[in-house]
């Protein structure tokens, strides 16, 4: 009973956090099952997240603002603060675009509207659910990146991504050290242990800050690193064809994103090809010069099939190569060969229950129950959503 009772007060902390501006935007997470002996990956796909998991982070996040109220109230001039600033405009201008050509109109004027506009994409009976976590994943790319800081040689304060007047990190001094600068604060704030002098220095704890935004940034380019080598050492005996939707078109290909897999690649066009295909900067499409205007042709937001495995390059360096199969466009997807799996060799390598339809399924299930995804915010470089606490759950 108790726990049912939390989750029912951690949906109405939600529910007045997005009333307030907060975002839920989202990432692919890739998630691994790693062999217990030698620790290679068994499989791999995007992160899936439960009511449980939203239960801890509300509550988490409640933590978190109510630790930084505190310290800026007893440390005005050297709280340890976290704040994101807005991102600018502009950089949603390909978004946008992208977004009116699939009948979708996304409002960056706020947080508050741009949540709006996500949910509205997440309820309606006619778009691909999926579209929705699409939207997210490049509009978190939009974003300018949080940081620490010493509250006394800052003005605005502000999380653009919870919505928050002020918030800092408090739950995970196991962690990440800003915590336990945190914890020091907070534990003179409250009179448990007095507060060393060093850190009652605004040039100390700038120094400090500045080497904390440092520090995380090389954390999440090892974390990149380690998903990139995993993912080589699940795909290095596999040939694999899969569905795939388009994230971003280029003058030299496309980049797709697979959903079964949580991964992210790009299909590029041979240099003998470059001279026949025609990139339409203002539609964000890739077609062949002079095709009719029925003819196939590669768009943001467009469903592709790819056939995804290991190769080598010149210099000896393994890498994953993604090749286009559907829809065909002559110079640069490829004929399909014995080596491409059929589809039931295909959904016994990717691993049951982990299909695009599974994952579909998942989306229009959470946009039912919730009107939205619900999605742990975490720091990235990138990310607004990215403070919000890790979960009890396997890394991945």
């Amino acid at each position: 009973q108790s726990t049912w009772a939390l989750l029912r007060l951690s949906k109405k902390l939600l529910a007045a956090r997005i009333a307030a501006g907060a975002l839920t935007l989202a990432s692919p997470e890739v998630h691994f099952d790693l062999d217990s002996e030698t620790k290679e990956p068994l499989d791999t796909r995007i992160y899936e997240l439960r009511e449980t998991n939203s239960l801890v982070e509300e509550f988490m996040l409640l933590a978190n603002c109510t630790s930084a109220r505190k310290i800026l109230e007893h440390y005005p001039a050297t709280a340890v603060l976290r704040r994101h600033p807005p991102p600018n405009p502009e950089r949603f201008d390909a978004l946008l675009k992208a977004a009116e050509l699939v009948g979708v109109r996304l409002d960056v004027s706020s947080n508050k509207a741009l949540q709006d506009s996500f949910d509205a994409v997440m309820q309606s009976p006619t778009l691909n659910p999926f579209l929705g976590r699409l939207l997210r994943i490049l509009a978190t790319r939009c974003m300018r990146p949080a940081a620490y800081f010493c509250a006394g040689l800052e003005d605005d304060f502000s999380h653009y991504g919870l919505a928050a007047p002020v918030y800092t990190h408090f739950t995970s001094p196991i962690r990440r050290y800003a915590d336990v600068l945190v914890h020091r604060q907070l534990a003179a704030a409250i009179g448990v242990a007095p507060l060393a002098p060093r850190y009652q220095v605004k040039d100390t704890v700038k120094r400090l800050t500045e080497n904390l935004n440092v520090r995380h940034r090389n954390a999440q380019f090892a974390g990149r690193s380690s998903v990139d080598l995993h993912t080589l050492i699940f795909f290095k005996d596999r040939v694999v064809v899969e569905d795939a939707y388009i994230v971003a078109v280029r003058t030299n290909g496309v980049v797709v994103l697979v959903p079964s897999f949580g991964i992210e690649g790009r299909i590029v066009v041979p240099d003998e090809s470059r001279a026949a295909l025609h990139f339409d900067a203002e539609n964000q499409t890739l077609s062949v010069v002079g095709a009719a205007s029925a003819a196939p042709r590669l768009q943001t937001f467009g469903k592709v099939r790819v056939r995804i495995c290991v190769e080598i390059n010149r210099q000896q360096r393994r890498f994953l190569s993604f090749a286009l199969l559907e829809p065909r466009i002559p110079g640069l997807s490829v004929e399909p060969d014995a080596s491409d799996p059929d589809d039931d060799a295909r959904e016994r390598d990717a691993g049951a229950g982990h299909s695009l339809q599974a994952v579909l399924d998942a989306g229009a299930a959470s946009a039912r129950t919730s009107g939205s995804e619900r999605k742990r915010a975490h720091d990235q470089s990138a990310h607004s959503h990215a403070d919000a606490p890790k979960k009890k759950k396997a890394r991945k």
